[in-house]
């Protein structure tokens, strides 16, 4: 089942920017999600983005599959028991095969793999062979991701990682979570923050222009050329009685040396009521041996389901939806 099925409602506005201003023609993604007939994104400029959803009566995913092979032929991420999921990278909605019967690309499984996190790379462990009958039963409706054991390795800890890549393909860049500095940088971070998203015209219908963000989460970082960049999670809220909204959006932000503001350089905004936002985390920051670009990879909880993105930075600065794995849950 798709975000898109019944009971799931909500608008995600997705929009690629250059500072300090908006690139003309940036991709304009929208989607509305309706109880009665789920609608597709419409996808308009000359960037194509990853949507989240697809047509309800069409079997062509939607999502373009970017993924290059030499960063490594499965993506995993943590499992119950201590074992790992494996992500099929060119797998999109509605192609993704029951756990039992899925059929592993070479060197996926048992593989040495990285583990890393928003803060760096973990270590190095294994992972062992897939066994077809000690798969995880999936339910009518329902989809899930194969899963292999993670074999421990003498002082390498396998708590605490988000994703895992195969060893060797990407290398770590290290994000400090706000949580992590002190009071005072951490109160100067989330001004620095507010003032950056309060530049943006995330609210169409205005009802939101005087409410303040509140910071979530945030990561800052520094990328090659002595770039300061931000990834963070901010929220509005309209409390009204009968059905509060809110407005989530997650930007990513930059600031060039001898810059004294950041500028949004990225940003998915999602306008829903509470129980129907999807929830959005740093997995980790790499630079990918193939072309070495900055890669993100966020990962989704839509509640029901789950699904990984990978945002890449270009040569040129910009930041795009690059790669959107298959949607797994019910």
């Amino acid at each position: 089942m798709l975000p898109n099925s019944p009971g799931w409602n909500a608008a995600v506005i997705t929009r690629c920017l250059r500072p300090p201003m908006l690139v003309a023609g940036s991709a304009l993604l929208w989607s509305a999600c309706t109880k009665d007939q789920p609608q597709p994104r419409v996808v308009t400029g000359e960037h194509p983005v990853a949507p989240m959803t697809k047509p309800a009566d069409s079997t062509a995913s939607v999502v373009p599959v970017r993924w290059n092979a030499t960063d490594g032929t499965a993506i995993y991420i943590p499992a119950e028991g201590g074992a790992a999921q494996v992500i099929l990278p060119p797998v999109m909605d509605d192609s993704v095969p029951k756990p039992a019967s899925a059929t592993l690309p070479m060197g996926a499984a048992p593989a040495s793999v990285d583990l890393f996190a928003a803060f760096g790379k973990i270590g190095t462990v294994s992972v062992g062979e897939f066994v077809a009958n000690t798969q995880p039963e999936v339910g009518e409706g329902c989809d899930a991701w194969p899963v292999v054991p993670l074999r421990e390795t003498t002082g390498i800890p396998v708590q605490g990682w988000r994703i895992a890549l195969q060893a060797g393909v990407a290398d770590a860049v290290h994000a400090d979570s706000i949580g992590s500095m002190s009071r005072g940088d951490s109160a100067k971070l989330v001004v620095e923050i507010n003032r950056a998203a309060a530049q943006l015209p995330l609210d169409s219908a205005g009802v939101l222009r005087r409410v303040p963000f509140g910071v979530t989460r945030a990561y800052r970082l520094l990328l090659a050329g002595d770039v300061e960049t931000v990834i963070t999670v901010v929220e509005r809220r309209l409390n009204m009685e009968a059905s509060p909204r809110v407005e989530r959006t997650v930007l990513v932000l930059e600031r060039a040396p001898k810059t004294r503001q950041y500028s949004a350089v990225w940003r998915d905004t999602q306008y829903a009521a509470e129980d129907d936002l999807i929830a959005v985390d740093l997995l980790a920051v790499l630079m990918l041996h193939d072309g070495r670009r900055p890669t993100v990879f966020l990962g989704l909880d839509f509640g029901d389901g789950s699904r990984v993105q990978m945002l890449q930075r270009s040569d040129a600065g910009k930041w795009t939806l690059y790669w959107s794995s298959a949607y797994t849950g019910c």
